[in-house]
């Protein structure tokens, strides 16, 4: 790992980086078919359309602030400018990489150049940032399927996906809760005593983040994103609740963690078409027609922010960031 980190860090090294990123810039971009999504113009409302994208942007901000109280909280002093500009480039590489996961790869290889002595702390906090998202995304799951019990009540796979929610999200938060008060004897044994006071270490630090700010910087994150697609529907006239947009887009983004997909592309929008079906939103062919349209706007709204981070990747200074 230390020879690919260094070989990457040389002149020719980032040459390859960025060769290989405006490589995959011009294949996102020719991977759309601009013919006919020029075609949709005069189909929407673009002021609706422009402020919903730019409701989606403010949520990366607000990410890169998330993580980086967690870093601050194991003792990392990497700026907040540092944070910023990493989570930039993990969400461009989210569009290429398995999953929802590509991100947060991205933002390891920078923790382990930048701040080598304390990777481990480091990839401690990034993988509980990652946890604290996808916590708070289940609770939206099972709070908006709590609200929506006469659709839970008609339909089966809602309600095994509340029970499957509900059971995963208390989960996560009992082994938060249990396991960071210290490393589990089984765990001890394996790792040795010195390993084991260093992971003693990160869990105490990590069990005394500020989490009600954490929780609170991770509900507007996502609501932003919400709210963001629920504008995407109206500028489309379509009527949603939303209550039920929160819900399909809660499972929806749960789904893309899933390594089944690059960049969870088709299943974030095939699931949102899928939950708005089930929840009977989508009577006719016309309501259809513009859920396709709103998948195709959820999708391109989501390329345009991960090109907006291949952007920060080419014009960001290839040196260190400082802390």
């Amino acid at each position: 790992m230390r020879r690919l980190l260094a070989l990457l860090d040389t002149p020719a090294g980032r040459a390859a980086r960025y060769a290989c990123s405006a490589l995959l810039v011009a294949a996102l971009v020719g991977s759309i078919d601009w013919p006919q999504f020029l075609a949709l113009r005069g189909k929407f409302d673009g002021g609706l359309v422009a402020l919903a994208t730019l409701l989606a942007g403010l949520a990366f901000p607000l990410q890169a602030g998330r993580w980086w109280l967690l870093l601050r909280a194991q003792g990392l002093t990497l700026s907040l400018h540092w944070a910023h500009r990493a989570t930039w480039i993990g969400n461009f590489y989210n569009a290429f990489l398995l999953g929802g996961l590509g991100g947060d790869a991205i933002r390891a290889f920078y923790l382990c150049r930048d701040a080598p002595a304390r990777h481990a702390a480091g990839l401690a906090a990034t993988v509980l940032d990652r946890v604290l998202g996808l916590v708070v995304l289940l609770s939206l799951a099972v709070l908006t399927l709590l609200l929506e019990l006469d659709a839970v009540a008609r339909h089966a796979e809602l309600r095994i996906l509340l029970v499957v929610c509900a059971v995963l999200a208390a989960a996560s938060v009992v082994a938060f809760v249990f396991f960071c008060r210290q490393p589990p004897p089984w765990l001890a044994r394996r790792l040795g005593p010195t390993r084991t006071a260093t992971l003693a270490d990160i869990l105490a630090r990590a069990h005394s983040t500020p989490v009600a700010l954490a929780l609170a910087s991770s509900y507007a994150i996502w609501l932003l994103d919400f709210l963001s697609v629920w504008l995407l529907a109206r500028s489309l006239g379509l009527s949603l609740p939303f209550i039920a947009v929160s819900l399909a887009m809660s499972v929806a983004y749960a789904a893309t963690v899933l390594p089944i997909s690059v960049g969870g592309h088709g299943i974030r929008e095939g699931t949102l078409l899928g939950l708005l079906a089930l929840l009977g939103l989508l009577p006719d062919h016309a309501a259809r027609q513009l859920a396709l349209l709103l998948a195709v706007l959820v999708w391109a709204t989501s390329v345009f922010w991960s090109l907006v981070g291949g952007a920060v990747l080419l014009l960001a200074r290839p040196g260190r960031a400082s802390p």
